[in-house]
């Protein structure tokens, strides 16, 4: 999405200047003044500057790890009884990182001045949309520790799910890496050890041979350039992964994709069921609900997908409907959710879907995993053949001939 620059007036007087992602520059303005800002001027950023800065600045950021702790000390102390501002007071003296600390003396501060801790916290990019949220509907009901325990276990699901992605796909991302450290190895080291041998035969060499022996001096002659290269092609990359049409040509190549695009597209389903589920069973109404869902889902074609929704729907069309016109969505879900809206049972439906996502996922992650490990050795086998048949097949040659 892009991204604009915003210059603000908050709610105590004082005037800001944010950065905010946002379809276009009238939906920002609604969404900052539902937030009780004064918006003075917005003006969009440049695609590839925006781009540019955002690989050099490193942001400040809380870790999900962290970030959950705090709300699970948080909800003991709420339902022990005590007030939210000692509360956040004890939590201050634990956070060990500076921005995070910083963040909640801010919160606190906001609410001693009389500000709702859920308008406190949304003041602060670093937390997840979904947050503040989920702590404004806990206020409207007089349950934060409630829903701070329900945020808690939403959490946890989710870092599960990611988790379990991670550790299927870390044995075959080693195996590649080694395979290429081994492949690299032989034709830097171990093939320019035949070298000589190889040009004191003084008969034609093979073809395989000439051409890995070409690789291997264009490698050992070209190392640096090919480096300096390598840098540069990951850095224009991430560079242009990072400008709103890159970013959409990259999500729609990998989302197509077999095996690791299937799982990855239903990553983001059960995020989006299992997120929806939590907002609406908070109370908060739908169309808010996908607004909200639109900022933290954090995929560009799924986040304008379901703006795309929360629009139609304000215009008085069927969740289950607006969802399907997408073509993003699997029938279950559609299905499920229609259901859900007919019978007023939309948030438990939708939590039946991620957890039956969540088991296709872990089903879909064993196949993948069964069928990348053979792929991967084989691949490898083959090139590391050839090279070893480049060395051998002279050598055998050489031999042959002395017999006659």
């Amino acid at each position: 999405m892009p991204d604009f620059r915003c210059r603000l007036a908050t709610p105590t007087g004082e005037v800001v200047e944010r950065d905010y992602a946002a379809l276009d520059a009238d939906n920002l303005r609604r969404d900052l003044e539902k937030q009780d800002f004064l918006v003075l001027s917005i003006q969009r950023r440049s695609a590839m500057l925006t781009a540019l800065g955002d690989t050099f600045r490193r942001r400040k950021k809380v870790s999900i790890n962290d970030f959950l702790f705090f709300n699970q000390e948080f909800a003991a102390l709420v339902r022990a009884g005590l007030p939210i501002v000692e509360c956040i007071t004890m939590l201050i003296e634990r956070r060990k990182n500076p921005a995070f600390r910083a963040a909640l003396e801010n919160v606190r501060e906001r609410v001693k001045s009389g500000e709702s801790l859920s308008d406190a916290f949304a003041q602060h990019d670093i937390f997840p949309p979904i947050y503040a949220s989920t702590l404004a509907s806990g206020e409207r009901s007089g349950e934060i520790a409630t829903v701070l325990a329900r945020y808690v276990d939403y959490t946890k699901i989710i870092q599960s799910v990611r988790s379990k992605i991670r550790a299927a796909l870390m044995y075959p991302v080693i195996l590649v890496f080694m395979s290429m450290m081994l492949v690299g190895l032989l034709l830097t080291y171990v093939f320019p050890q035949f070298e000589g041998l190889f040009l004191d035969f003084g008969a034609e060499l093979p073809m395989i041979t000439k051409v890995v022996l070409g690789v291997s001096q264009f490698i050992r002659g070209n190392w640096l350039m090919l480096i300096g290269a390598a840098i540069l092609a990951v850095a224009a990359f991430i560079v242009w992964k990072r400008t709103p049409v890159g970013q959409r040509t990259f999500e729609r190549a990998f989302y197509s994709t077999p095996l690791l695009g299937g799982v990855a597209k239903k990553f983001v389903v059960t995020r989006f069921a299992r997120t929806l589920s939590t907002l609406v069973a908070g109370g908060i109404p739908l169309v808010s609900s996908l607004e909200i869902l639109s900022r933290s889902i954090g995929v560009t074609i799924f986040a304008e997908a379901i703006s795309s929704v929360a629009l139609k729907i304000r215009e008085g069309a069927a969740l289950w409907s607006a969802l399907e016109e997408t073509r993003l969505y699997p029938d279950l879900l559609i299905e499920m959710v229609k259901v859900g809206e007919s019978s007023g049972s939309l948030a438990e439906m939708l939590e039946q879907v991620a957890e039956f996502t969540d088991q296709e996922i872990e089903r879909e992650l064993q196949t993948m995993v069964s069928l990348i490990e053979p792929l991967v050795l084989v691949f490898m086998a083959l090139i590391i053949g050839v090279l070893l048949l480049a060395i051998y097949y002279p050598l055998l040659m050489l031999y042959a001939n002395a017999q006659f």
